[in-house]
């Protein structure tokens, strides 16, 4: 039997940058083998400052199902 890491159940987070002149978000998750996180969603649009970034993609992430997580697990 695997017995999966306690990562896989970490809470999805939350992502605000700047790239390319505009903000963008994205919400990962950590990888359940090595290091580093794996990304589960994303914004096409570009944002033009951090604020409207954050507030659409705090909207994306509290609609994500609460086992979002585990969908994307190998």
């Amino acid at each position: 039997m695997t017995n999966r890491s306690t990562t896989l159940h970490a809470s999805p987070k939350l992502h605000v940058f700047e790239q390319e002149g505009g903000w963008h978000w994205g919400i990962t998750i950590p990888r359940s083998a090595g290091s580093g996180f794996k990304l589960i969603a994303y914004s096409e649009t570009t944002f033009n400052g951090e604020s409207e970034a954050l507030r659409d993609g705090s909207r994306a992430l509290e609609n994500l199902p609460e086992d979002a997580a585990l969908a994307f697990a190998p």
